[in-house]
């Protein structure tokens, strides 16, 4: 059999390549993203942001949580070089709530890095102020920020989001199950597309970014 000379596929590889920044325009980067104040701190290892987003929870989806089936909220949180978005770090968490129908309270399981904790509320109420705010949260740096330039928080909200695998790799990442959590060149090098990647459809997504802010 004959074979078909390599050449062949340089104008389709060419193509493709042409065509990535087309295609990474379709969804607007986080430095594009809506403005919210997140009020953040930065020490040597860690940066802490607080920042309140009930309004996911708002109308039929706050409803949609006493139906007595499990929901899942997964928050994450990147944090971006401001000259160039490009991604310097990031965390996230997740909240699992099922309402109680016998005992008529809301059960939530709470993750998030070197954090694990089993809550109950009455109302609905307690649930947002749990799973859809922010007090001085927790991102690991693996370096200082450094001196002379400027940065930005994006967060980035979904309320059942339709890919299970990925929310079972991110819950893995949350609880240090992923290796990449050890590696001294990378936090987070392997898992960085689950921050930048759709979930799909969600029940309800809402993204923004905070201000630029100098260490």
């Amino acid at each position: 059999m004959r074979r078909r000379p390599a050449i062949a596929i340089v104008p389709v590889f060419a193509w493709f390549l042409l065509s990535m920044p087309v295609l990474a325009e379709d969804a607007p980067l986080p430095a594009r993203w809506p403005r919210r104040a997140i009020p953040s701190t930065a020490s040597q290892q860690l940066l802490k942001v607080s920042v309140p987003f009930r309004d996911l929870f708002s109308g039929a989806v706050g409803d949609k949580l006493k139906n007595g089936l499990l929901h899942t909220v997964v928050v994450r949180l990147t944090l971006h070089d401001e000259s160039d978005g490009r991604l310097v770090t990031g965390s996230v968490r997740t909240c699992r709530v099922r309402y109680d129908l016998w005992d008529e309270v809301y059960r939530v399981q709470l993750e998030a890095p070197g954090e694990a904790r089993n809550l109950a509320f009455l109302a609905v109420e307690g649930v947002a102020r749990q799973c859809a705010e922010l007090r001085e949260f927790a991102i690991p740096l693996r370096a200082p920020l450094l001196t002379g330039r400027t940065y930005f928080v994006s967060v980035r909200a979904d309320v059942n989001p339709a890919d299970p695998e990925m929310i079972e790799h991110l819950r893995r990442w949350v609880l240090g199950a992923a290796p990449s959590r050890s590696a001294s060149d990378g936090l987070f090098a392997s898992v960085v597309g689950l921050f930048v990647r759709d979930f799909a459809k969600s029940d309800r997504t809402i993204t923004f970014r905070g201000q630029a802010f100098a260490p």
